[in-house]
């Protein structure tokens, strides 16, 4: 099931990618002044709400190429993931170093990310009851492009990966329950490192 959602997902970002590249003319070139004025960007992934994931960042320009993004998810993550009802949610907060190479928003950028992400869940087994918190943070690179339209509405495409290290607490140290975690993690979190991002927005 999440192999598909996952296929889903990358079929209709290939579909917006080609609509947003098919209507270019309508974007405006780096060296207009239109597009020299916009030094800030405000976006939410409307995407990721399908998948129980609540994202926004702002990113603000320093000079033509320097833009700094932070961000802050939410993750609202559902019982399926794992045989013993677990419950949980997650929490992060990402610092985004962006170099825009065509000069201001509306080009393509490279840079380096920090992300520290918390999830807290609980569950029941047979054995008991029992809670869990997983402490995540990562530092890697990421490539991205964004376009911004003359009304000041701008649209976001981003993929990045890093190296992450990770620490888990559990209050009931039974096999049982460290397998049922192993099993949520195995399930939801299994990339990571990932970072991507499909956001429209506002510059200004």
């Amino acid at each position: 099931m999440k192999y598909i959602k996952i296929l889903n997902l990358l079929i209709g970002i290939l579909f917006i990618s080609q609509s947003v590249i098919a209507q270019s003319s309508d974007v405006p070139n780096d060296s207009t002044e239109s597009s020299l004025n916009f030094k800030n960007a405000i976006n939410f992934c409307p995407g990721g709400i399908a998948f129980g994931i609540f994202s926004a960042n702002v990113e603000h320009l320093f000079g033509r190429h320097h833009g700094l993004v932070l961000r802050g998810d939410y993750e609202a993550i559902p019982r399926t993931y794992s045989d013993a009802g677990i419950n949980a949610s997650g929490k992060a907060v990402i610092l985004n170093y962006r170099y825009h190479i065509g000069g201001g928003l509306n080009s393509f950028y490279a840079g380096a990310f920090a992300r520290y992400r918390k999830y807290k869940g609980d569950g029941t087994l047979e054995t008991g009851k029992f809670d869990f918190s997983i402490s995540e943070c990562t530092v890697g690179l990421n490539a991205g492009k964004r376009w911004v339209w003359k009304s000041g509405f701008t649209m976001n495409f981003a993929l990045g990966y890093g190296y992450f290290y990770d620490e888990q607490k559990v209050n009931n140290r039974s096999q049982a329950a460290l397998d049922a975690i192993d099993v949520f993690r195995d399930n939801y979190d299994f990339l990571n490192g990932f970072l991507g991002e499909l956001s429209i927005g506002y510059a200004f």
